[in-house]
């Protein structure tokens, strides 16, 4: 197994971990911000908060792209594992088909509104940044989120998806591949 390196290509191809990271960093930096700001009297900062409140709200959608890419979203496994291997298959890409309408769904409703927002030129309150682009990463979320399902839907149809590609112990579905061969309970070329 290769060894994943964080470098720059890393980020490149995944970038939802690059901007999570940021966004967690900012939020970081803001809270700290907003503490002192309670300290120190002389110290004002008011758009800490504001800043924090959309950074965090940018962060889920990110988020959302991240659980698709690691395959990593809520669901009833125990349900799910019952059934053969490609009835699982036919509901992963119906599950998947229809998680990424919604998404459509919500990214389209995001664009109109960041388009309203822009026509109206409306800014934020404290930071007195325009709200377009602090709500703009609704919409890089859905992008990158479809981007990733279309991704998973293609590594169903190409039998890459690792779900089937290897046979996991029953009760460690939600490790990781990578977690599941490091502590030696499927071997690397066991493929099924």
């Amino acid at each position: 197994m290769e060894k994943k390196t964080l470098g720059f290509k890393y980020f490149l191809k995944n970038p939802e971990y690059a901007i999570a990271s940021a966004f967690l960093g900012i939020i970081l930096i803001s809270s700290l911000m907003q503490v002192l700001n309670r300290l120190i009297p002389g110290m004002k900062a008011p758009w800490t908060l504001e800043l924090i409140t959309y950074v965090f709200g940018g962060l889920i959608w990110i988020g959302i792209a991240l659980a698709i890419h690691d395959d990593s979203h809520v669901g009833i496994r125990s349900v799910y594992q019952k059934f053969p291997k490609k009835a699982r298959k036919v509901l992963k890409v119906i599950h998947l088909v229809l998680f990424g309408i919604m998404i459509c769904m919500f990214g389209y409703l995001g664009l109109m509104a960041l388009m309203s927002y822009a026509r109206r030129g409306q800014t934020t309150p404290a930071l007195h940044a325009p709200v377009w682009l602090m709500r703009s990463p609704i919409v890089i979320g859905a992008v990158i989120s479809v981007y990733r399902l279309i991704e998973r839907i293609v590594m169903v149809f190409r039998n890459k998806d690792p779900e089937f590609i290897y046979d996991i112990p029953v009760g460690l579905e939600d490790l990781g591949i990578e977690e599941l061969i490091r502590e030696g309970f499927i071997k690397e070329g066991d493929a099924k």
